[in-house]
């Protein structure tokens, strides 16, 4: 296609014919073809660098071999592992820690974890609009830095708080005496003051890594061929899902290190076992701090295109939606002024607004299996917490780092344009929403004495409104509200040792025995721990789970492939950020608190510590199995009528993708030269 004279001005004369004339905004103007002509920048002039990786005058031989594409992934991929290793791994194993080192309720430890995303939906949609015209590189490694910024500061209330101290008291056997301390007159001194440097900590780290999957995303769509971009995301996924599994075994094992790492362990006379240990929670965030200054440097070198840029951009096909118009002013970055109308053009996007709509359900579910799949299987089948979190661990991380990397390989292989990325997806989740069916099981409640069944008699149910954990056989015992189980050779679960009467405890082959327990009939012992249940459908849960997991991925890099290619192609990055707003605002960030909300109603035996509720220490199976699918279907159906509207309200530009190939230039001020509007052959001029 041949170019104007217009259309060969370079940028720098583009921005001095911005000091003496108005461009056209989307309102349009009065005046001659010139004067309402887009700019468009030229495709064969260099426009701030020589496209060479350097840092000022340094340029440096060995940096050029990772001035491509596949060098930036592999550099964007280190940084997604980065930032899910901390904020979607470390931090979360290191919160319960948190609470007790710092004596922060869950609720102000839970709203740390969401900082992230407050700080994400407030930056996003102006660190987009800004960034699309700009040096993307740049900004990624500006949000780096900012990133080891939030990790080392998140570590500084180690550093001001005296060696942690602890004081014993052993609450676990019965002890009618009377001399046992009240566990809540027991005062100590409150670190709770330092809450608000988590707050911070958290939020730059929001900031930080909010270029990163938007702003990295078009630079890597910008770079390689469109047939491509799907696959580099796919892998750009896969690793920040492989962040957080890295996370959450860097944080076991900082853990089992003491949190004042100066101190001899051994002397303490406690072990990483004992409920008044803390480990060393802030190790993770020193290493998050140093990987982060390593990554930020080569961002900081790459150019503003990559080499070849030129030529990809003629062959690129544009796919947005008919009536997607738009245009900016030439020069660094968005104009402010348009921002409104910038906004405005996406909120049209029919197609657009659905596939956010699906993306909001789907994260949605995400974010709330994310945070309670761990308790419904520990419920469900009785298993340990630690136990119930690997178990998940091991179904959830291969499932999504799956889901991503296939769900870019199918784009890629079989060439998928829009409706054909959109309706695999819909084919995708429709597979994802039959493995719903996973919680149509439920497992019978463990029999808990007091709680589901009455002491001393198996055969007596209990119904929530007779919970009771106090009764003849323990009065007068002192016992502490933290929940320890044990189970009783009489298969009855019981809330402490304390609670079954037991008076003696001694070590036996490794485990603890506790004996003279005057609330089990029979051989009156019991041993740590809870009761085992027989439940054969675990397998077939966590299969069903494996496969809900992947089908849900796999769907997310199609949809956010379909999400570049039906808006204007100087929006890519600034529909992103919209879309990574809405998704946050009203998916992942109230996801967990809904379905949180939800799932206690079907608790049956709270938290009392000292008068106030705490956490639920037993579940409703039947119940939380139920609420979970009743859920799951709603959500899942909701995400397909989404995709199935954002189908069949699409419509193609009048060159399709099956017609002669239109040039495109990446680094147009043009928005969709051809989507629903005629223009001059040639020119850019509006007719």
């Amino acid at each position: 296609m041949a170019t104007t004279n217009e259309e060969k001005k370079t940028y720098d004369e583009l921005q001095n014919d911005n000091k003496s004339q108005d461009f056209q905004n989307t309102n349009g103007t009065n005046g001659s073809d010139n004067n309402r002509q887009i700019p468009v920048i030229n495709l064969d002039d260099e426009v701030e660098d020589d496209g060479q990786c350097s840092w000022g005058a340094l340029k440096p031989d060995c940096a050029q071999k990772f001035n491509n594409a596949p060098g930036f992934l592999f550099f964007a991929c280190v940084f997604a592992i980065t930032q899910g290793m901390t904020v979607n791994g470390i931090i979360y194993v290191v919160t319960t820690t948190i609470e007790k080192r710092f004596d922060l309720p869950s609720v102000k430890s839970g709203f740390i974890s969401s900082c992230y995303d407050v700080a994400v939906m407030v930056v996003i949609v102006f660190v987009t609009y800004f960034g699309e015209n700009g040096h993307k590189p740049r900004w990624i490694g500006l949000g780096a830095l900012i990133f080891a910024a939030g990790s080392l500061l998140f570590t500084t209330p180690h550093y001001l708080t005296p060696f942690y101290e602890f004081e014993s008291v052993d609450y676990e056997t019965c002890d009618r005496s009377g001399n046992r301390t009240n566990e809540c007159d027991v005062e100590k001194e409150s670190y709770s003051k330092y809450y608000a440097i988590f707050i911070v900590a958290q939020l730059l780290h929001g900031v930080g890594a909010s270029p990163l999957y938007t702003l990295g995303v078009t630079y890597i769509d910008d770079n390689v061929p469109q047939k491509m971009t799907a696959f580099y995301l796919g892998i750009l996924n896969a690793s920040s899902l492989l962040g957080p599994a890295i996370g959450y075994l860097l944080g076991g094992v900082f853990l089992s290190l003491y949190t004042d790492v100066r101190v001899d362990s051994s002397m303490l006379g406690i072990d990483s076992t004992s409920p008044l240990w803390v480990g060393a929670w802030w190790l993770g965030l020193l290493l998050s701090c140093m990987l982060a200054l390593i990554i930020a440097l080569p961002f900081l070198g790459f150019p503003k295109y990559l080499p070849g840029h030129k030529e990809l951009a003629k062959t690129r096909v544009s796919e947005a939606h008919c009536g997607s118009k738009f245009q900016v002013r030439a020069g660094f970055g968005n104009s402010l002024r348009d921002f409104p109308m910038a906004v405005l053009q996406l909120l049209k996007n029919v197609p657009f607004m659905f596939i956010n709509l699906s993306a909001i359900t789907e994260w949605f579910l995400l974010a709330g299996f994310a945070v309670f799949a761990p308790k419904f299987v520990e419920s469900q089948f009785n298993l340990s917490t630690s136990w119930a979190a690997i178990l998940v661990g091991l179904i959830i991380i291969p499932a999504s780092i799956g889901g991503a990397v296939a769900g870019g390989w199918f784009v890629k292989h079989f060439k998928l344009r829009f409706k054909g990325m959109i309706k695999f997806c819909l084919a995708s989740l429709f597979v994802s929403f039959l493995c719903i069916s996973a919680f149509l099981i439920s497992c019978p409640d463990v029999d808990f004495a007091g709680v589901t069944v009455a002491y001393g008699n198996i055969s007596i149910d209990i119904t929530d409104e007779d919970v009771n954990l106090d009764y003849p056989c323990n009065y007068n015992c002192s016992c502490s509200s933290q929940f320890n189980p044990v189970c009783g050779t009489d298969n009855i679960m019981y809330f402490t040792p304390c609670h079954a009467g037991c008076s003696q405890s001694q070590e036996v082959d490794g485990d603890k025995l506790y004996s003279d327990c005057t609330c089990i009939n029979g051989t009156s012992e019991a041993m740590l721990g809870k009761c085992s249940t027989d439940c054969p459908y675990q397998a077939i849960f966590l299969g069903l789970l494996f496969v809900l997991m992947f089908t849900t991925i796999l769907a997310v890099v199609p949809s956010q492939t379909a999400t570049l290619r039906c808006v204007p192609h100087s929006q890519r990055s600034f529909g992103l950020g919209l879309q990574s707003l809405l998704w946050r605002a009203f998916g992942s960030v109230p996801g967990p608190v809904i379905f949180g909300a939800v799932i206690d109603k079907t608790c049956i035996l709270w938290e009392n510590a000292c008068g106030s509720e705490g956490a639920c220490w037993l579940y409703s199976n039947k119940m939380f199995a139920r609420y979970s699918l009743y859920i799951g279907l709603v959500v899942k159906v909701c995400s397909l009528v989404f995709l199935t509207l954002a189908l069949v309200t699409y419509k193609p530009p009048p060159e399709s993708p099956t017609s002669e190939k239109k040039e495109w230039s990446s680094t147009s001020t043009t928005s969709d030269p051809v989507t629903c509007v005629n223009y001059k052959e040639n020119t850019g001029t509006k007719l």
